[in-house]
């Protein structure tokens, strides 16, 4: 018999969206945190750009709604996206209670950056690491309240057709976190594409633990590339925010051309597929910021500017080699305006859920906006739906569905999804990509780690033939006027 952990609240995952939705909990509940890696690892710590709301006097949640709309190349989920659009200023504020220290002006309003797909600046932000900065102080306000467990998830736990908490590799064998409600926030999968700005630990588990459960799954074939990465043989890559281009830097080719005047009115900051597009296109590029001057980019941009320094560039003298890297999961876990997964019981939200907040294409700073204000929704109908009088005792029932390494055969993997699912990519080579992930899951047969069966996924949803959204050559989006329904496999 497993040790079994009982609780009120499991959450898989510890970035932002995991604690905001923690802190959202009333404090009388019992809340379990699955930690995947070493405190402090994932995704939401390397989020620099910002968090986009509508805090400006220039701005308005109706002009954020519009621009959210035109980035996702109207595949966005209206009413979700209005709901996003609405709260965020509010999830600020909340943030602001909870120890977060933003930039501000000198007259005390905000400092906000403009990022990527913004017609006005709206990116509430922390010099380039904010992500670190909403990290460190959820944590802090989080750590008296929840029992965090570091290990893997290898498996929801289904009793009578309902989610009842989630099994556990720890480091000390089994374990079985037993919960009224479970709630998917486990960041995205950007770790099984060769270039990458996501961190080791960014596998999809939450994908294939859904999907094996029986929960619905959307719009796997949108996955979002940062269009520059620093250009350097390593994995992760480091970003260098799109803030540094709404600050003036420019991108160019070898020969110093702006290679995105005439592609797009709003040039370096058109929204992310079109800039990743152009590059491809283009071969090679460089992002030159030198026009800003060395002390403004070490005062606002001390991430990037270290980062460059670290691999031999420096980013204050010379343009920098920039490349696309997988950076988002925009599909994920098919959930309502509340969070709810199509398993009762279970609940998603952040980068492993599947809003419909960004549609085709995330606009620059929404990924903070979604994790918050549906991480702090998740939370209010997690805790009305708790069973009254307690939850009842219940044997586990095995087998337990992971039992592999993660990381056993994980660069066959990153090979294979790279290979159908990047930015470039066909029928032909979709087909090959699946057979050898096939050919990964009937080896290891129920055994096969989450990561295999996310990578399936991907490829799959990525290599459906769909009505283009631009045009036939545009590697980055598949399609218009669509949804996918997902469903369970094997």
């Amino acid at each position: 018999m497993a040790e079994t952990i009982d609780a009120d609240v499991c959450i898989v995952g510890a970035g932002i969206a995991g604690l905001f939705a923690a802190l959202s909990l009333p404090e009388s509940l019992r809340v379990v945190v699955l930690d995947k890696g070493t405190l402090g690892s994932g995704s939401s710590p390397l989020a620099q750009g910002g968090l986009a709301a509508a805090m400006g006097p220039d701005d308005s949640p109706e002009l954020h709604l519009a621009d959210t709309v035109a980035a996702g190349e109207d595949l966005v989920d209206r009413r979700a996206a209005e709901v996003m659009c609405r709260d965020a200023p509010d999830r600020v504020r909340d943030l602001i209670e909870l120890g977060c220290d933003f930039d501000g002006e000198p007259g005390g309003d905000l400092h906000r950056a403009r990022e990527g797909g913004q017609s006005v600046a709206r990116s509430v932000h922390r010099a380039d690491a904010t992500g670190a900065e909403i990290v460190r102080a959820l944590r802090r306000a989080a750590a008296p309240r929840v029992h965090r467990v570091e290990g893997l998830a290898r498996g929801l736990a289904i009793v009578e057709g309902r989610c009842r908490g989630v099994w556990v590799a720890a480091e000390d064998g089994l374990l079985l976190v037993r919960a009224g409600v479970t709630l998917l926030a486990s960041g995205g999968a950007g770790a099984l594409f060769a270039s990458t700005t996501n961190p080791p630990a960014a596998t999809g588990d939450a994908l294939g633990l859904a999907a094996l459960a029986g929960a619905r799954l959307a719009d796997l074939e949108f996955v979002q590339f940062h269009p520059t990465a620093l250009a350097v043989p390593e994995s992760p890559r480091p970003l260098l925010t799109e803030a540094l281009r709404g600050a003036g830097a420019r991108l160019v080719d070898r020969d110093g051309r702006r290679f995105l005047e005439g592609v797009h009115p709003d040039a370096e900051l058109a929204p992310r597929h079109v800039v990743t597009r152009a590059i491809l296109e283009a071969g090679e590029a460089f992002l030159d910021a030198t026009a800003l001057g060395e002390a403004l980019l070490e005062e606002h941009f001390p991430t990037a500017v270290a980062a460059c320094r670290a691999r031999g560039f420096d980013l204050a003298a010379e343009p920098v080699p920039v490349a696309p890297a997988a950076h988002y999961l925009i599909g994920g876990v098919a959930t309502d305006l509340a969070g709810r997964a199509s398993l009762p019981g279970l609940f998603a939200a952040g980068e492993c859920a599947a809003t419909g907040v960004h549609g085709a294409n995330r606009m620059a700073g929404n990924s903070l906006s979604e994790a918050v204000v549906f991480g702090r929704r998740a939370a209010l109908a997690m805790a009305a739906e708790l069973p009254i009088g307690g939850d009842p005792e219940w044997e586990p029932a095995p087998p337990l569905p992971y039992g592999s390494d993660p990381s056993d055969g994980l660069e066959r993997v990153v090979e294979a999804v790279t290979l159908g699912a990047g930015p470039i990519r066909n029928a032909t080579s979709s087909r090959r990509a699946l057979a050898v992930l096939d050919e990964l899951a009937d080896a290891r047969g129920p055994s096969a780690s989450a990561s295999v069966d996310a990578g399936r996924l991907l490829v799959r949803g990525r290599s459906r033939e769909r009505r283009p959204a631009v045009s036939t050559s545009d590697p980055t989006i598949r399609g218009r006027n669509w949804r996918s329904t997902g469903s369970t496999f094997r």
